[in-house]
């Protein structure tokens, strides 16, 4: 008798547990609806006014080189001209058809832009082609990085990265690829063929 009298106390009281628990499981969920949400649509809503007005994430700084232009033996230092107005710098290689194909349109941009004679010359503008890359089973060397200049009578630096890992440094795996950059950082990049009429909107863009 006794034994039947504590099982039923043992699962009144056990009942009463649950219940408690669930009373406060159910008050719980209660604030959180209450409080909980109201503070995390304030966070996201906080987080997303920081990210516009206050945070700003800039451009990719410009990763720094100083490099031989072969033809002329004249070396080259990024430090001296990535903070002096804008830089044009292409990345080629001699043998890519595509980068055969721009170097007049490179030409054209030179004589409107650092040509003094012409309408558009801007003395806050510097342009720079840098090869010494793979393409295929070939690699392009100071030489042929010479001839190249020579063949199409180019007047803007050629230069010769011998490690050749400065074009994947910024971020690039194709021939052509351009960037722009100014204040030391990468303001615009691209990479394929470009007509002077697309270079020069950006180059204006940021002159």
């Amino acid at each position: 008798m006794a034994s039947k009298r504590k099982r039923k106390l043992e699962k009144k009281s056990s009942r009463e547990f649950q219940e408690k628990m669930q009373a406060r499981r159910e008050t719980a969920n209660d604030a959180l609806w209450t409080y909980g949400l109201p503070l995390v649509v304030i966070l996201v809503v906080g987080l997303g006014v920081y990210f516009a007005f206050f945070y700003d994430i800039g451009d990719p700084k410009a990763e720094k080189w100083k490099l031989e232009d072969p033809q002329t033996g004249i070396m080259f230092s990024s430090d001296d001209y990535y903070n002096d107005g804008l830089t044009f710098v292409e990345f080629f290689n001699t043998n890519c058809g595509h980068c055969q194909e721009q170097e007049p349109i490179l030409n054209d941009v030179y004589e409107k832009y650092i040509n003094e004679e012409s309408a558009d010359y801007s003395s806050s503008f510097n342009m720079f082609s840098i090869g010494g890359y793979k393409l295929g089973s070939g690699q392009d060397s100071a030489t042929s990085i010479s001839n190249f200049k020579t063949e199409y009578g180019s007047q803007w630096p050629h230069l010769y990265d011998p490690s050749g890992e400065l074009m994947r440094d910024y971020g690039f795996s194709s021939y052509p690829s351009m960037v722009l950059i100014k204040n030391g950082e990468i303001v615009y990049s691209h990479s394929g063929k470009m007509t002077e009429s697309q270079l020069s909107a950006q180059i204006d863009k940021y002159l």
